[in-house]
């Protein structure tokens, strides 16, 4: 092995080369199917609507309106069977919601009848609680040095007997 070899080329086999797409295709490209116009809507008419000064000129805005939809042969009959679809879908969701709403009242009820019933539960708790502890102190025997008998008063009345400390 010399310094000055030459050294071979790699050989490249040409069923090695991945196939390209042909170039015509990118040039010409297959069409597409036709796209379907989505028809026009209440949701599209209530655009429409925002966008114009309805609050102005109501004649001149409704002629505006009629003359864009007739000018996309769009049928008034058919956005208003569309906005009766909507409201009648907006109807069934708000009266979905509103009955959502009560039984969540329902249900906030029944926890407040729980917390009154607790609450008092506790009340209850806490005052047997404290009258065992007030009887606890006071059956608790004291020694017999710390009883101490104080004589009788002048007036009759019969002596009485106090904890001296």
């Amino acid at each position: 092995m010399s310094i000055f070899n030459k050294k071979s080329e790699p050989r490249i086999d040409i069923e090695q080369i991945p196939a390209r797409a042909p170039v015509v295709a990118a040039l010409h490209p297959t069409p597409a199917a036709p796209s379907q116009r989505k028809a026009y809507g209440i949701a599209d008419a209530i655009l429409l609507m925002r966008s114009l000064p309805v609050d102005q000129n109501v004649d001149l805005v409704v002629q505006v309106i009629r003359a864009t939809l007739a000018s996309m042969n769009v049928k008034v009959g058919d956005i208003i069977e569309d906005a009766v679809r909507k409201e009648k879908a907006t109807e069934a969701g708000i009266s979905a919601l509103h009955g959502k709403v009560a039984e969540l009242e329902r249900e906030l009820e029944a926890r407040r009848q729980d917390i009154l019933g607790l609450e008092a539960d506790l009340k209850e708790t806490t005052a047997v609680k404290e009258r065992l502890e007030l009887s606890e102190g006071i059956a608790t025997p004291l020694p017999a040095d710390a009883l101490v008998e104080t004589p009788a008063p002048v007036n009759g009345q019969f002596g009485s007997y106090q904890h001296q400390p």
